[in-house]
């Protein structure tokens, strides 16, 4: 039920199995602003007994990101019938916590910028997390199953400079914008996205 407030807009929200119960991304300008919305909106629920905010900077859309197609647009009754015949094309998504190695960055974010999908894989997203101890990049990507998702993980690992990863499991998301105002809100260069 969130919705747009003082220039913050909710991107996506996703469900997680692991220390957190879910991911919110949201997209802002101005980080007092995210603050003021995550008091408003989401602390206002007594449930939000905790909020970790971790900013994104330089946030890039990956090439296999545009043969995504809506991934909250209703289903029309063929669609609903293909689906439930192929229950394969089901995807989660995958949030992967990079640590780099220091003076490697560049040299990450470039191979990382480069990824394509392979099959059972479509990469979606990735940014820059500098203001996060634990981790310096952050990369999306969608899997249809785990073992897929694994070497996956395994293959990001391997990419030099990479030190670290840490692979959280998003098994029900929805975007809360149109791609296409995903697309345009996430490649705003200079601005925060930050994810709570």
């Amino acid at each position: 039920s969130l919705n747009p407030d003082n220039e913050v807009t909710p991107l996506l929200i996703g469900r997680m199995f692991e220390e957190s119960d879910i991911l919110l991304m949201l997209h802002s300008e101005n980080l007092e602003t995210v603050d003021d919305y995550l008091i408003k909106h989401v602390r206002k629920n007594e449930a939000a007994q905790e909020l970790t905010l971790i900013p994104i900077y330089e946030f890039n859309l990956l090439p296999s990101f545009d043969s995504v197609s809506e991934l909250n647009q209703e289903l029309t009754e063929e669609d609903e019938v293909l689906e439930e015949e192929d229950t394969d094309e089901e995807y989660l998504m995958i949030m992967v916590n990079i640590d780099v190695a220091p003076t490697m960055d560049i040299h990450v974010e470039e191979s990382i910028i480069e990824l394509h999908g392979k099959e059972n894989i479509i990469p979606l997203m990735t940014g820059r997390t500098f203001h996060s101890k634990e981790f310096d990049k952050v990369l999306f990507f969608l899997a249809n199953n785990l073992e897929a998702a694994w070497e996956y993980g395994k293959y990001i690992r391997s990419i030099e400079g990479v030190w670290d990863t840490r692979l959280s499991i998003i098994a029900h998301f929805e975007t809360m914008v149109s791609l296409e105002k995903f697309r345009k809100y996430a490649t705003n260069k200079g601005v925060v996205n930050p994810m709570v």
